[in-house]
C-alpha cells in the first residue's frame, strides 16, 4: 500500500474574477478522496471558503509577505 498523497497545482493569480472560484471548483469536483489541491491565489477567497465546505473539502490558507496567497484544499 502506497503512502504518496496526489497534489495537483492550479495558479490562478492573474486571472479576473469571479475566474479564480471557478477554476478552483471544477478542479475540486475532479479531486480524487485523500488528494489535495495546492492553489496560489493573489488574494483571499473568502466568498470560495462556504463553497468548499458545502462539498465536504476542507482549506488552509497562508498569506505570504510577498502577497501571494496559498490555499491547501483537501478532499
Amino acid at each position: 500500500m502506497s503512502d504518496i498523497i496526489p497534489h495537483f497545482r492550479l495558479d490562478v493569480r492573474d486571472l479576473p474574477a469571479p475566474e479564480p472560484m471557478v477554476k478552483i471548483l471544477e478542479a475540486t469536483a475532479t479531486l480524487p478522496p485523500g488528494a489535495v489541491l495546492l492553489v496560489t491565489h493573489s488574494r483571499v477567497p473568502t466568498l470560495l471558503y462556504p463553497r468548499l465546505a458545502e462539498r465536504g473539502l476542507s482549506v488552509e490558507t497562508v498569506e505570504r509577505s510577498d502577497g501571494v496567497v496559498e490555499l491547501t484544499i483537501k478532499r
